[in-house]
């Protein structure tokens, strides 16, 4: 049996990455309308679920990962960061189809990614599939 595991309101999944040059990082993503985790495993671990917390991808085994067409980015810099470089950064990240393309720019400009992670928060639906043969 497979396990369904959406946020009942849009807006609240997030994909974030976080990258680090030096004293810098550039915290980015993009905040999802819709989306679901699936799991072949009872979500026991939702007894212990924290709304404001949320639930992450990388602790958990999903086997998939369902998102929306729809979303925002969104990107932000620690203070650290000069202001021409976050402007050339944001423009970057502005520009870019997919996560390749900023990756790929952000690590030319001398940027690592350090942590990538899913996240979804809020009230949650829960709905289980039988497999069918």
């Amino acid at each position: 049996m497979s396990y369904r595991i959406a946020p009942k309101n849009e807006f609240n999944i997030t994909e974030r990455m976080t990258y680090r040059k030096d004293n810098k990082e550039i915290h980015c993503g993009f905040l999802w309308k819709t989306g679901a985790f699936i799991t072949n495993q009872s979500p026991d671990f939702l007894d212990d679920y924290e709304p404001s917390v949320g639930l992450s991808v990388s602790l958990h085994d999903f086997s998939e990962v369902n998102l929306s067409d729809e979303g925002k980015k969104l990107i932000y810099f620690s203070p650290t960061t000069p202001q021409a470089e976050q402007k050339v950064m944001t423009e970057i990240f502005e520009n870019s189809s997919t996560i390749d393309d900023f990756d790929i720019g952000f690590q030319h400009k001398g940027w690592q990614l350090v942590d990538a992670d899913i996240v979804m928060w809020g009230e949650l639906s829960t709905t289980s599939h039988e497999a069918t043969l």
